[in-house]
């Protein structure tokens, strides 16, 4: 039987994308990959030998609606038109009922098509001129919706790959994220989940019941915490030694404290990773390419190239660091 993420040479692909169930779609490319975004006078920089083929985003938990995750999804279909997208989506459900072992059987998918696509290359396509992998998968991950599923998906696919994703992992993205561990953003991020269409006298106690007990159990050592997932995502064996890291954070995000998520990227720079971060100044959560749409992207392509990991603005970042 032919396999559902099979693309034949001639055939354009669907528009829409192919849903492998729990919640994970997968985004054939637009064209044949063979070329890359061209840069401006402005951006000089060493590119790489081709663009990512595979994009994974782990969207966020709180109104992460299709038409707003669809514009992420749009520029990097504009960005990489000869890159597959592979969109795990995070809902409240995956963070308050579901056990990791649950998790990671929901993510099956999502490892079967990672595992079906960079095989499809096959070895010679997959390999740079020295004999190594070359690097060509980019991991974006929205807020702890996305760290916690990101962290699932890196751990069962090593479980089940080996080596396969981290080999292969040139840049993750840590969008609007990791914060801090308070009941507050935990509560109004669960809000945000709940359908519009849900009344909003039932869901507030539940949703506060809900949120009290993951609390207290994580207060109780009896659930793993943010404060462990953050350490999780500096772990060296995670996503890899060598895969470079962009923080894109907003000094006005009301979920994610941004002296919270620089305080993880000053740590992973101590660890040995390459570190970028770029700092918007009014973006909502989850919500900065809104604000300066090139100013995002561009970030984004510059880390890709090698041009640089962009650290922008220092003397904010070192004001911010200064309370910490």
């Amino acid at each position: 039987m032919t396999s559902p993420i099979t693309h034949h040479p001639g055939q354009s692909p669907p528009k829409e994308p192919i849903s492998l169930g729990n919640n994970i779609f997968l985004y054939q490319p637009s064209q044949r990959r063979q070329s890359q975004h061209q840069p401006t006078t402005e951006e000089v920089f060493v590119p790489l030998p081709s663009p990512p083929s595979l994009i994974i985003l782990c969207t966020w938990l709180g109104g992460a609606t299709t038409r707003r995750v669809d514009k992420y999804v749009s520029g990097y279909r504009d960005q990489y038109p000869g890159a597959s997208i592979l969109l795990v989506r995070t809902i409240f459900l995956d963070i308050a009922v579901r056990s990791f072992a649950a998790l990671r059987a929901q993510l099956k998918p999502a490892r079967d098509a990672i595992i079906t696509l960079l095989e499809q290359e096959g070895d010679d396509e997959n390999k740079r001129q020295d004999g190594q992998r070359k690097k060509d998968i980019l991991l974006h991950i929205f807020s702890h919706g996305g760290c916690n599923m990101a962290i699932q998906l890196a751990i069962s696919m090593d479980q089940q790959a080996g080596s396969l994703l981290r080999d292969r992992l040139r840049l993750v993205i840590f969008d609007c994220c990791p914060g801090d561990a308070s009941f507050g953003k935990a509560y109004n991020a669960a809000m945000l989940s709940l359908p519009q269409q849900f009344p909003r006298m039932l869901g507030t106690p539940l949703v506060y019941g809900a949120v009290s007990v993951i609390y207290g159990l994580q207060s109780a050592g009896l659930m793993p915490s943010v404060r462990e997932m953050r350490c999780i995502l500096n772990d060296l064996e995670l996503f890899g030694g060598r895969t470079d890291r962009l923080y894109l954070l907003s000094r006005d995000d009301r979920m994610v404290r941004v002296e919270d998520a620089l305080s993880h990227a000053r740590l992973a720079r101590k660890l040995g990773y390459r570190v970028g971060t770029v700092l918007f100044e009014k973006a909502a959560h989850c919500a900065l390419v809104m604000e300066d749409a090139e100013k995002y992207w561009s970030a984004i392509r510059n880390s890709l190239w090698g041009k640089g990991l962009p650290q922008q603005p220092r003397q904010a970042q070192t004001d911010l660091l200064l309370k910490l």
